[in-house]
């Protein structure tokens, strides 16, 4: 499985847009920085002032606008009789390398991996969220993934959710503990 999500959850609309208005508002600091000795309509600094006034704007806009553009989760959550199982790594498994490149496996019985997001929840398809440590690393739309881990001994948390992303009722879920040794 490709993770299709940043380690942060944000989907790649989300990044994009987050990275397009923070090139904006540096390429507009620029510009008032070198527009600082410009002279419009007889007074000196508009020019600067107005092209740094857009800068924050954007940067503002950077932190604001990307949360607007996440999926909506709905508040009643629907049920399901899917169950999750992590394949691989299995519990107490040792993994060598530093960090070492974990390939998950998952198997998903009583309902489907689909790729589509909606906001249509029905209780035979979702999508796979997986933690590490507690941290998510990945929003799956197949049942591998590959995530690295720093030498230690790690969670992994696995959890089919619904096609908007968010839990089923109760949460449908699996974990095992494995190492990582040098």
């Amino acid at each position: 499985m490709h993770v299709l999500a940043h380690k942060s959850g944000h989907t790649f609309t989300q990044i994009g847009t987050q990275t397009l208005l923070l090139f904006a508002g540096l390429g507009l600091a620029i510009a008032a920085y070198r527009a600082r000795d410009a002279r419009l309509l007889g007074h000196p600094r508009i020019a600067s002032r107005a092209l740094g006034l857009l800068a924050a704007a954007a940067l503002i806009l950077a932190v604001v606008i990307p949360p607007m553009l996440g999926i909506k989760i709905a508040k009643v959550r629907p049920t399901t009789n899917a169950k999750i199982i992590i394949v691989y790594p299995r519990a107490q498994q040792v993994l060598r390398g530093n960090p070492a490149t974990v390939h998950i496996r998952v198997r998903v019985a009583g309902a489907r991996v689909v790729t589509q997001t909606s906001t249509h929840l029905t209780p035979d398809k979702g999508h796979i969220h997986l933690y590490l440590d507690g941290m998510l690393v990945g929003m799956a739309y197949t049942t591998s993934a590959t995530v690295d881990a720093e030498p230690g001994s790690h969670r992994l948390k696995a959890e089919f959710v619904a096609v908007d992303h968010g839990p089923f009722n109760p949460p449908v879920t699996a974990w095992v503990i494995f190492r990582v040794t040098p």
